[in-house]
């Protein structure tokens, strides 16, 4: 199958560039450009390509806009494109993956780059999305019609059998992992380490928005951390995670299975730390990226839950899982939060 993409750059070069840098790949074709989101919009209608990479600041319609449009409208996976997130607004992050985006990447400048564009691109093909409701949805309350919580209140917790909770989460996963750490309580007992695969220049801004969004403290993990209740680590950029002895390390090194950080190695470690105390949690992504990690928590006795394929955007990794027969909770990303609260609490959970 021969990729079919929209490259979407308000400058000629730069749009030229990125033309240049996908045609490389026999397997790629270009099949428009656009200097606008609205051009981009009349563009994924007219020509409904596989994939469309995404400038972010554009004369006419910027390319945030033009995204919510095209996935309310022609829904496409869009991968966005930037010259230097951290001279964009700090909740680029957030709003781009909020109105649709699968992925975000700095704007390649180097041979090495341009040739994983053309990967990316491939693989963003393969993924199928599905329609956003356009505009940010609201909600209204009065004193006679509340708006109720997502989890209803419950009594104050005061300490849990389990001792860390290892997330790994790919493609679609951080606004999953946002309305998880969103919707957990304050005082919720049981720490969190988290490996997020997304792209290094993006990993400040993501941590911000998780952070801003939660009753938990929330930051990147710096070597020597307490895994503490109430706290959220996350495997910084291009270094593993892992746990020891009630403390976290950060270690650089090699790939793991394509990937640094590593969702396994992070699991792993947390299986031969705390045992059966341990819960370790796939959600969506590309490849099998926390399978053998989440089997090494369930051989040690530990909980295994696994994102469902119906609310994933991606069911590489929970499918790869649960095919392997080492998933004892599958989950809606929606309940997540109430399913992790109810075993924290020492409540049954349905095995699927």
């Amino acid at each position: 199958m021969v990729v079919k993409v929209l490259v979407v750059d308000d400058s000629p070069l730069i749009r030229q560039l990125i033309v240049d840098a996908l045609e490389r790949d026999p397997e790629v074709q270009v099949v428009g450009t656009a200097e606008n989101g609205k051009q981009a919009i009349e563009q994924a209608a007219a020509l409904r390509p596989h994939v469309i990479t995404m400038d972010v600041d554009m004369p006419v319609m910027d390319g945030l806009t033009a995204a919510e449009r095209i996935m309310a409208d022609y829904p496409t996976p869009i991968l966005v494109l930037t010259a230097d997130p951290r001279n964009q607004a700090p909740e680029l992050t957030h709003r781009a993956l909020a109105v649709g985006a699968l992925a975000l990447r700095v704007k390649p400048a180097v041979e090495s780059e341009m040739a994983n564009l053309a990967r990316e691109v491939k693989l963003l093909a393969t993924i199928r999305v599905i329609r956003h409701v356009r505009g940010v949805k609201k909600t209204t309350s009065s004193p006679s019609n509340p708006a109720l919580p997502a989890i209803a209140p419950q009594a104050p917790f005061t300490a849990s059998a389990l001792g860390v909770i290892c997330v790994a989460s790919s493609t679609g996963g951080p606004q999953v992992v946002q309305k998880l750490l969103a919707e957990l309580p304050a005082d919720f007992p049981v720490p969190i380490a988290i490996v997020q695969h997304i792209n290094a220049a993006f990993s400040e801004s993501l941590v911000g928005w998780l952070a801003t969004s939660s009753k938990l403290k929330v930051k990147v993990a710096k070597e020597g951390d307490l895994l503490a209740p109430g706290t959220v680590l996350l495997a910084p950029a291009e270094a593993h995670l892992l746990i020891s002895r009630g403390k976290v390390s950060v270690q650089p090194g090699l790939a793991r299975d394509g990937h640094l950080p590593s969702g396994t190695l992070l699991l792993d470690s947390a299986a031969k730390s705390y045992a059966r105390r341990a819960v370790g949690v796939i959600l969506t992504g590309m490849g099998n990226d926390g399978v053998d990690g989440l089997a090494a928590i369930r051989a040690a006795g530990g909980k295994t839950l696994a994102q469902s394929q119906e609310s994933s955007v991606v069911f590489g990794m929970p499918g790869a899982a649960i095919a392997r027969g080492i998933v004892d909770h599958v989950v809606n990303g929606d309940d997540l939060a109430s399913t992790l609260i109810k075993l924290a609490r020492g409540q049954d959970v349905v095995r699927v």
